[in-house]
This record gives structure tokens, C-alpha cells and sequence, in this order.
């Protein structure tokens, strides 16, 4: 009897380990993707159609109540969300509804509570639109010219094992463009002669050598939730041939994944494969 017990216990043990260090991926994380229109840009559209190819994506509309919807019109709350993103390049000023302050406070709010929301490109800027960024106002980068040297960013020395960069080198830098793009974008260059109010996770690099004070790879703790901002020439989503591309995507799931995880709203649904295993196990206790 001892010895069932005991057996009993250890594999109690095991179920649980395997419950715990279940990946991210590994179950179903719910992206809500913020545009501006259901008429989605080039390079949007490639961002937005590699998330719903890897995640349980949904994109999101807004006008200036601070209310969102499907692309079918149907309401949707930003809670039924692990994660939401805002990649926006095609104009050098984000969409109206965004900078409604309905809208603002809606998504404020998510983040407040434990949501995290992934800012990229000229989405960068609205970390200051929320009033979370204090100290200025990100600058505007114009569409990147022909045959670019390799952009990216270098980690810094307190961000190297931050999870964001799993699979990584951090003691090199990280390229993530090597090819022109086509939208805008935005970084904190000389923003407001400080540094921005977050952990600087990575600084720009240009062809290996240091950027003059651009830092697009920024972490927010905003109250119960967390943004990430990637600014900078680091969008070139429409590439997909070349090891900067997918170092882009797979710096991309990182940073979801990575707020997914800590996300209040992260609704942990067994996926097929765990529940095989939650079966075998306890059909072994019985």
C-alpha cells in the first residue's frame, strides 16, 4: 500500500511539473490585432497574416468610443485577449480613432488590469499617446531607402536573458531588416535628452556598429501589465527570404509569447496534447 502511495505521489508530481513548464505556444494564445481599417496595408497585412497563421488572432477595429469589433462588426472586448499588437506603417501619424481618448482609455485600461500590448513601427509612438511615456514626443522615421546595410538592435548588457531574446546571441547584434521598407516607423532618438522611462531591452544597430541614441526595443510595467515597443527600421514583415526576416519573426513570437505569459488574460486551455497526457497519467493512477 505504501509503495502505491508512494507511486501515487510521483506521478501527481510529474503531471504537475508537466502542467508548469508547458510553453507558451503550446496552447491556444489569443492575439487581438489593432488597425486601423479592415483595408489593411502591404506590410500590415503581412504582419497581421503571419500572427493568424501561428496564434488564435482576431484583427480589431476601433472608432471613437473606445469600442472594438471584428471584421464581421461583431463587438469584441479586449479582455478575450492574452496579448494585443499594434503594428502601423503606411502614414507617419496613427489613425484617428486611436488618438480618441475613448479609445486610449479602453486600451489603458486592458493594460492596467494585466493585458500586454506589443507597439511596433510608427505604433512605437503611441506609448506616449497613452500618457505611459512621459518624456517627449518619439520622432517620425520616413520609409527606408534602397539597399539598406543590416539594421537591428543590440541587446543590452541587463536585457541579455531577458526571455524576448530566446534563441538569440546576445553578444552580437541582432538583425532584423535587410531589405528597403516601404512605411514608416519611430524611435526614441534623442528623446527629450533622457533616456525613455523603460528598461531598455535593445539599442539600434547599423551595419553592426552603434546607433546615435536610438533605442527601439523598449519594456513598460504599467501598473498590472506590460508594453514592449519595437521602433526603428525593424518592421520589413513582407520578407521572407532572408535571415533578417526571420530573425523579425522569430524576435516577434518572443515578445508575444513573452507578454502572453504575463498576461491576466491568458486563458489556459489545454491543447490536444496535454490533455492526452492529463488522460495517460491519470489512467496510470487509477
Amino acid at each position: 500500500m505504501a509503495h502505491s502511495i508512494t507511486f501515487r505521489c510521483l506521478f501527481i508530481v510529474l503531471l504537475f511539473s508537466v502542467v508548469v513548464i508547458l510553453p507558451t505556444h503550446s496552447v491556444d494564445v489569443t492575439v487581438g490585432l489593432l488597425a486601423g481599417s479592415n483595408e489593411l496595408g502591404e506590410v500590415e497585412e503581412a504582419a497581421y497574416q503571419w500572427a493568424d497563421e501561428n496564434y488564435q488572432a482576431t484583427i480589431l477595429t476601433t472608432g471613437n468610443n473606445g469600442t472594438f469589433k471584428n471584421s464581421s462588426g461583431t463587438a469584441i472586448k479586449l479582455d478575450q485577449f492574452a496579448v494585443l499588437w499594434l503594428f502601423y506603417t503606411e502614414t507617419n501619424k496613427l489613425p484617428e480613432p486611436f488618438l480618441a481618448d475613448a479609445t486610449k482609455k479602453a486600451i489603458l485600461d486592458y493594460i492596467e488590469a494585466g493585458g500586454g500590448i506589443f507597439l511596433s513601427a510608427l505604433g512605437l509612438r503611441y506609448v506616449a499617446d497613452l500618457g505611459v511615456e512621459k518624456g517627449g514626443i518619439p520622432r517620425n522615421l520616413s520609409p527606408l531607402g534602397k539597399s539598406p546595410p543590416e539594421i537591428g538592435i543590440k541587446p543590452t548588457d541587463d536585457a541579455k536573458n531577458h526571455p524576448v531574446f530566446k534563441g538569440f546571441d546576445t553578444n552580437e547584434p541582432i538583425f532584423l531588416t535587410s531589405m528597403a521598407q516601404a512605411g514608416f516607423s519611430s524611435d526614441f532618438h534623442n528623446f527629450g535628452a533622457t533616456p525613455p522611462a523603460g528598461k531598455i531591452l535593445g539599442t539600434k544597430t547599423r551595419g553592426g556598429g552603434a546607433g546615435g541614441g536610438e533605442r527601439p526595443f523598449v519594456e513598460y510595467d504599467v501598473k498590472d501589465g506590460k508594453i514592449i515597443t519595437l521602433g526603428h527600421h525593424n518592421g520589413v514583415y513582407t520578407d521572407n527570404k532572408s535571415k533578417e526576416g526571420d530573425n523579425l519573426r522569430n524576435l516577434t513570437e518572443n515578445v508575444l509569447n513573452y507578454l502572453a505569459e504575463n498576461s491576466a488574460f491568458l486563458a489556459v486551455e489545454p491543447s490536444r496534447k496535454l490533455t492526452t497526457t492529463w488522460g495517460n497519467l491519470k489512467s496510470v493512477l487509477k
